[in-house]
């Protein structure tokens, strides 16, 4: 069985970019990147790191932000606002690193996003996407009960002064489903590496796709 994530435009009216499946739109930096150099294998080739950019579906800008002297302002390309301020106090425990500002924003989503009954959704900055302007916060939303949409607060950077164009991933969606887990710790005897970890570092290389690797969907 296939389960289907639905997103509805609250604003319909309007030609808004739709999500798409996050592997339609993974980073620059690792498209341009090679798989060996200098006879070495460069982590295009770590299959986890291409599974993290391609799960899920990629929420982006509607249209540009520019911030110039402190300030963000959205540009009006239609007569709504995607970006809204939070209080300060509201943030302030977050151990932001000293590049960001304090000052807290708020993407605000035009999709309403649904998910089949027992599944959730993890809203987090995409993954691995290197040196963006800002830093989209991480939440966790029930998205078969939440009845509203879900925006998405974020920082950015005291540095920046420019235009982030509308297009930009914001927000990667991970849909997932609930269950109920317990932890085991076994810290009691001798632990010894299985055969196969060995065979990861010898050729044939790629190991783990052939033999351990699951495909993921996402459409």
């Amino acid at each position: 069985m296939t389960n289907k994530i639905v997103f509805t435009s609250i604003f319909p009216q309007y030609q808004i970019p739709h999500p798409v499946p996050a592997s339609k739109s993974v980073p620059d930096w690792w498209r341009k990147e090679s798989v060996v150099k200098e006879q070495m294998h460069t982590m295009k080739k770590c299959t986890p790191i291409l599974d993290s950019l391609t799960a899920g579906y990629i929420i982006t800008l509607p249209s540009d932000v520019y911030k110039t002297k402190g300030v963000v302002e959205f540009g009006q390309r239609y007569d709504i606002t995607f970006v809204s301020e939070h209080y300060p106090l509201q943030t302030e425990a977050y151990p932001a690193p000293e590049e960001f500002d304090s000052q807290p924003y708020k993407w605000i989503n035009p999709w309403k996003i649904t998910t089949p009954k027992g599944y959730s959704c993890l809203f987090i900055h995409p993954l691995n996407s290197g040196d963006t302007p800002f830093h989209s916060f991480s939440g966790i939303v029930d998205t078969d009960k939440h009845p509203v949409t879900v925006n998405f607060p974020f920082l950015i950077r005291k540095d920046f002064e420019g235009n982030i164009p509308a297009g930009t991933p914001m927000i990667q969606v991970i849909p997932f489903k609930r269950d109920k887990w317990e932890s085991k710790v076994i810290d009691n005897k001798e632990f010894t590496e299985p055969e196969e970890f060995y065979k990861i570092f010898n050729p044939p290389f790629g190991q783990y796709k052939r033999n351990w690797w699951t495909k993921k969907e996402f459409r």
